[in-house]
């Protein structure tokens, strides 16, 4: 049986391990430790939130914590039909990539300036004859949407059976397989979002000469933040962090990285 360790041997068992981990300094240890956690509401919405829970609201939160030590922002999952009353009872406190007139008209939110511009646009199946005439008249041409969504072309009403009864438009959860769907003669028209659509299609050339893509726009976007009343964090607080943001020109590295502008 072997007796104590010798402090010796202790010292020297144990500074090469110390030495080899990361060294934080004594202000950032302290400001991670002081800041107050805000949770931010993500649900799939490429590219902003793909599949996996990555995309460009991850990019964006990572962007705003580097950027000050006050708060802490965190992303907790959500889906598009749910977001509202999660917000409602508190499982987060912000969401981005929003609109008010996506159902929140009434909600206890405040939201902060728009801070980036998007769109929705329509997709046929390329054909002899079809151009983008085809897109002028929307009337018994059947429509492939994402559940949880609001289309101008719909008065933003997001029910599906609303959706499926009066604008002929069947609700899904992939864009992609939307896009494939039109592709393949299996609806006329898919609804989508420009920036998803475009970072898709340089994926997908085969497909991109398969398609005829609408310079009509259903909607334009004015992406603003949203904050539950109440909450730590303000719309005030967020637009003079984005404008700092924008003025050193991250916002725009961020958005050209992510492929939203070219």
């Amino acid at each position: 049986m072997t007796g104590p360790l010798s402090r010796r041997t202790v010292l020297r068992t144990a500074l090469p391990l110390l030495s080899a981990l990361p060294f934080l300094p004594a202000h950032t240890v302290l400001a991670q430790s002081s800041a107050t956690v805000v949770r931010v509401g993500a649900y799939e919405f490429p590219p902003y939130v793909d599949e996996t829970g990555g995309g460009v609201t991850r990019d964006l939160l990572e962007l705003l914590n580097g950027a000050q030590g006050e708060f802490r922002f965190e992303m907790v999952r959500t889906a598009p039909q749910r977001r509202y009353d999660d917000l409602d009872q508190g499982r987060f406190d912000m969401i981005a990539f929003e609109c008010r007139d996506w159902g929140w008209q009434d909600r206890p939110v405040e939201a902060t300036r728009p801070f980036l511009r998007d769109a929705e646009v329509f997709v046929a199946r390329a054909a002899p004859g079809i151009d983008q005439r085809y897109f002028d008249d929307l009337s018994g041409k059947t429509i492939l949407g994402r559940l949880g969504y609001h289309y101008a072309f719909a008065g933003f009403d997001a029910d599906p059976k609303q959706l499926e009864q009066r604008y002929r438009t069947r609700v899904t959860v992939t864009h992609e397989g939307n896009v494939r769907s039109v592709a393949a003669g299996r609806a006329d028209l898919a609804i989508v979002t420009r920036s998803f659509l475009t970072r898709f299609l340089q994926r997908e050339p085969e497909l991109a000469r398969q398609i005829l893509v609408s310079e009509r726009t259903d909607q334009i976007y004015e992406h603003t933040i949203l904050t539950r009343h109440g909450t730590a964090v303000t719309a005030g607080w967020l637009n003079t962090l984005l404008d700092r943001l924008e003025a050193d020109g991250q916002l725009e590295t961020l958005w050209r990285r992510s492929g939203i502008l070219s």
